[in-house]
This record gives C-alpha cells, structure tokens and sequence, in this order.
C-alpha cells in the first residue's frame, strides 16, 4: 500500500505542469482526492461557466506511474458530446490535432464494471494520436449504451445486458517513476486545454443567438464604407453592387473587401 503522502510531490508536479488547468490545492485537500494507490485530481473551470469536466488520475507503484485523463461518470460525458456538435468544428480540428502530436505510448480506452465486478475491464483501446472527433464520437456513444443497458444484436442474437459503469480514458500512458511524469503532462496539456474548454449547451446556444447580431452589425459598417466610396467616387455603381454581393457570399474575403475600401477613401 502507498501512503497518501508519497502522492504530495506528484501532485505539485502535476500543478506546475498544467497551473491552471487543475485546482489550486492544499496538502490537506490533496490527501482528500488519494484512495487505494491513485489519486484523482480535477481539471479546473478556466471559465465562468461550470462544466463538468474530466480528472486526471495518477496511479503510483514502486515501478511505475499511471497517467490517465478520465470521463467517469455520466455528466462529464454527455458535456463531452458537446464537441460533436456542428458549430464546434474549430473545437473538434484542435482536438484532433493535439491528439495527432502525442507520442504512441499514449492511448484511448473504453472500460465497463458490471453490477457485481470488481475492476473495470478494457473493451476498446486505440493509440491515441489515431482518435479523431470521429472515433470519440463513436467511444462516448457505446459508452452511453452501456450505461443504459438494455437489448442489444450480438452476433445476430438479441441479448439483454444489465447497465454498467463505464470509464473512458481520454489519454492512458504509463512511465517510470522519476522526470518522465513531468514529461508525459507536459504531452497531455494540448488536450487538457481542448477539453477543459468545451462548450455548454447553454454556451452554443448563446454563440448561435449573438452571431447573427454580430454579422448584421458589421454589415451595417460595410455599408457605410460602400455608401462613402460611392460618394466619393472612388467605386461605381455597378462596382457598389458586385463587392456588396461578394461580402455577402464569401466571407473568407471580408477583411480584403473592407481594407481594400478603406484604402481607396483614405480610411485607416
């Protein structure tokens, strides 16, 4: 058994690492978080929003120490659906992205507990720089199947299985016991900060509702520079109605469109 004063320095490795990314914690509170030789430290809320977001979990042994970056339980998993949503594509790019810089030591596992088992057990395992938005996606949705339980089609026979607890380990790594823990989070914190980031649902539907606001006010500013240029003489008319049509169907070329205009009416 590991006494719960050996994680202390672990766990002021793991601040320094990802500042912060976790929660700022006494002594006495870290001993709060360290049950049966692991200890489970929480990502911090960055924003004003709560989310319920995912630990990292340290398991240590005289040999070896375990990193892992968990979804356990049903809140922090359905918030992390919300990274499949059609208006996160940007948040999806990063996370595939960071994924892709991990060594291959690293992976992604699915793990279950039945009712009456005393462990989790593996069922799926990817190496990590090969999970993208899509290969999570289908992860968390299993997951949710089994945590519902339910009738299922296995091998073309209709089986009932019981629900389950479920452990996603976003990233799984396991390093010897010395600087290679500082290392491995130094590796992790690109998908810690993806993660600790996703929006709410409230979030989404907020950014959904202030875009449109957004857009149509800068319209109105574009529209005052087309009004000058026209005034001044610097475009014709027929020129007024091609760029008004080319900011409305190409948005990549806005800024182009505005500087261009501010730069022929002498605007900076």
């Amino acid at each position: 058994m590991i006494t719960k004063a050996r994680f202390l320095p672990y766990y002021r490795v793991i601040q320094s690492t990802l500042g912060k990314l976790v929660a700022s914690l006494d002594d006495q509170a870290v001993m709060e978080y360290v049950s049966d030789d692991q200890m489970s430290i929480p990502i911090a809320n960055t924003d004003a929003e709560p989310r319920p977001l995912p630990t990292i979990e340290l398991e240590l042994s005289d040999e070896a120490i375990r990193l892992a970056l968990i979804y356990g339980d049903a809140a922090s998993l359905k918030h992390l659906k919300n990274l499949f949503h059609p208006t996160q594509s940007e948040a999806q790019r990063a996370f595939t992205d960071s994924m892709r810089m991990l060594p291959v030591a690293f992976e992604t596992r699915l793990s279950r507990r039945g009712f009456r088992e005393g462990g989790f057990s593996v069922i799926k395992k990817y190496v990590a720089s090969r999970v993208d938005a899509s290969v999570l996606r289908l992860l968390v949705e299993e997951a949710e199947v089994i945590r519902a339980g339910g009738r299922r089609t296995v091998d073309g026979r209709s089986v009932y299985e019981a629900p389950a607890t479920t452990m996603l380990s976003l990233l799984f790594v396991q390093v010897k016991v010395g600087d290679e823990c500082r290392e491995a989070l130094t590796q992790m914190r690109r998908v810690i900060e993806v993660a600790s980031v996703i929006k709410t649902q409230r979030e989404m539907i907020h950014s959904r509702i202030s875009k449109p606001v957004a857009t149509s006010s800068r319209y109105r500013e574009f529209i005052e520079l087309l009004n000058k240029a026209r005034s001044n003489y610097v475009i014709s008319a027929e020129e007024r109605r091609n760029l008004d049509k080319r900011w409305r169907n190409a948005p990549d070329e806005r800024d182009l469109i505005e500087e261009d205009l501010r730069r022929r009416i002498g605007v900076t």
